[in-house]
């Protein structure tokens, strides 16, 4: 491409009228004709650079990452579209990763012929701040994801309407107690909530607040403060409302942000909408965690035996016992834990088993030696005995789960299943060691190690099971309380009363002691499979539940973008900066506590 050309092409296009032909020609003589290949990149997200390019010839992709780390697109520009300009105006790193699609010819300007033809063109200028603008709203919209669902072409038409206002570190920008009338979304920075003086929240970008009001026509419930220097999306009460009417999908995610973060409140205009209708096979794959733990404590627990049986060594037989005593349990959690799709750190959950390793059992046995032992009372043969101890050890297993997870964020039936898992599991552990312990003392080897392997073969129809059940029920029993009155609440609360009657049951009868031995097998089979029927039940019943309100928060969307390559963290798992929920990749928004997911860099 020849001078004279590129002067052409400058002097026709429609944002460069005007400027007479001398300033055209000072502006071309720093203008170089480019060519790229089809996949080749112009520009590159998050790099710093001077250039810019007109597309002459061709067309290209501009994409962007979003907070998750996953590609969207953002416009396809063809010829005549001026690319690149974001980062010259506002002095920043790449906003935007732009691809050719097919062979394209561009003009590439560096930040002097950009600035003359700026300066020189007020029509040039002038349009340029304007489509600055748009795309910036565009690409922030576009990157928060609660508005995923809308077509690009409309999203466009969002941004015309959406204000953008910078906001200073210490400025209020809602008060507690104002009338509700607009809705504002994190650019960039972080702003602090604040209900009644108390920290309720601290978002950051992605992030939205104001809609609670909006939705339920309730005046602000908390203040809302910038923690730092950023920017605010702002877009006014009637375009909110009329968004949310004409997009099913978009009203849906908001309704179900509404639960979240305000369950006390309701829309002022219920939702229509059909729920979420879960089936089986829509529900995703269960992680198999468990055999990982089942291969490591399980082949360590053999190796051990073998090695203790060989060897005649007091220290490895008590490794074979440490170890023998926690391969079921463990490998019980892990199991129900990788059924969870919104699950909690490993972390706690280990906190929750040790917790009831540490304090359950002491408490139980103390409880149970007061009131059996020290009473002449410990013949498991009459169900009165066997029954205590169901109450006993239920209940102190029960009040160390609940200490440790008394909090609004349990907001799912497979929370309470998974903590009260851990929590009996824990308790098992110990209970397996003790077992164990009493017969290594009695310098049998062969009688400890054929205890560890029954009741790890055992484990799972025993402790975790019963808890596991007991903490749903309660988990049902507090769901009760917190609806409104009426007959579904009702039902609820017999559900719980009978979950809870259900386990004492069945750890009553599994602990009562018949002089035939085949009656006892019998019993413990029945007992061990009602137990397992139930918590079965209860882990569908949690996960369909799980999945409707994270359907519903995060509905998926396809991109059609060519031309990039995976993000290298598009595997895994998301985690929470608020509540510590761990979700899967394809999460944009926190279904526990509504707050924006984030890749980690």
């Amino acid at each position: 491409m020849t001078r004279e050309d590129i002067i052409a092409f400058l002097g026709e296009h429609a944002l460069l009228r005007g400027i007479p032909d001398p300033e055209l020609r000072i502006a071309a003589a720093s203008i170089e004709p480019v060519s790229f290949e089809d996949g080749r990149s112009l520009l590159v997200e998050g790099d710093t650079g001077t250039d810019c390019y007109f597309i002459k010839r061709g067309s290209v992709q501009v994409s962007s990452r979003n907070l998750v780390g996953k590609t969207l697109l953002l416009a396809e520009l063809g010829p005549g579209a001026l690319v690149g300009e974001i980062g010259l105006l506002r002095r920043e790193r790449r906003t935007a990763t732009v691809t050719a699609i097919g062979d394209v010819e561009a003009l590439r300007l560096d930040r002097r012929s950009f600035e003359l033809l700026a300066d020189r063109s007020p029509l040039f200028h002038e349009s340029l701040l304007l489509t600055v603008r748009i795309r910036l709203i565009h690409r922030l919209l576009r990157k928060a994801s609660i508005w995923a669902d809308i077509p690009d072409a409309e999203l466009r038409g969002l941004a015309e309407i959406t204000t953008v206002l910078p906001m200073k570190k210490g400025d209020v920008l809602v008060r507690e107690g104002e009338a509700a009338d607009r809705f504002f979304m994190i650019g960039g920075g972080r702003v602090e909530l604040r209900t009644a003086g108390r920290r309720t929240a601290q978002l950051r970008d992605g992030d939205f607040f104001g809609e609670i009001g909006l939705l339920s026509g309730t005046p602000s419930e908390a203040t809302a403060t910038a923690a730092e220097d950023g920017e605010l999306l702002v877009m006014g009460k009637n375009e909110f409302q009329y968004i949310l009417g004409y997009y099913a999908p978009v009203r849906r995610q908001f309704m179900e942000m509404l639960r979240i973060r305000a369950p006390h409140l309701r829309p002022q205009a219920e939702s229509d909408e059909a729920p979420i209708v879960v089936t089986e096979s829509a529900l995703p794959k269960a992680k198999e965690r468990w055999v990982d733990a089942l291969l490591w404590l399980g082949g360590g627990f053999v190796l051990l035996t073998a090695l203790a049986l060989i060897l005649r060594s007091d220290w490895l037989s008590f490794a074979t016992l440490i170890v023998g005593g926690f391969v079921g349990p463990v490998t019980f959690v892990a199991y129900i834990r990788g059924h969870q799709l919104l699950g909690f750190s490993t972390l706690r959950l280990g906190l929750i088993f040790l917790s009831s390793a540490v304090v359950a059992v002491p408490l139980a046995w103390y409880l149970e030696h007061v009131s059996l032992i020290g009473a002449g009372q410990g013949d498991f043969s009459r169900f009165k005995v066997p029954l205590t101890v169901s109450v006993i050890e239920e209940g102190a297993k029960l009040l160390v789960c609940l200490a440790l997870i008394r909090t609004k964020q349990m907001r799912f039936l497979m929370d309470a299943v998974v903590f009260g898992a851990a929590a009996g599991m824990g308790f098992a552990a110990i209970e397996n060691v003790i077992y164990g312990w009493s017969h290594l003392g009695e310098a049998s080897s062969m009688g400890m190690l054929s205890v560890l392997w029954i009741r790890a073969l055992l484990s799972p129809f025993g402790h975790g099971t019963w808890t596991a059940i007991a903490a749903a029920g309660i988990w049902i029993a507090a769901a009760a309380r917190a609806s409104a009155a009426g007959a579904k609440p009702r039902r609820r609360s017999w559900s719980a009363a009978l979950l809870l009657a259900a386990v004492v049951a069945l750890h009553a009868l599994w602990d009562l002691r018949f002089e035939g031995g085949l009656a006892k097998v019998g019993l413990m089979a029945a007992v061990g499979g009602a137990g397992i029927g139930l918590l079965y039940l209860l882990v569908r019943t949690g996960r369909k539940e799980e999945y409707r309100a994270f359907a519903a928060l995060n509905p998926y969307v396809q991109e059609a973008v060519r031309h990039v390559e995976a993000a290298p963290d598009a595997t895994g798992e998301l985690r929470c900066d608020g509540c510590g929920t761990v979700s899967p990749r394809e999460t944009r928004y926190c279904a526990r506590c509504g707050r924006a997911l984030r890749a980690k860099s």
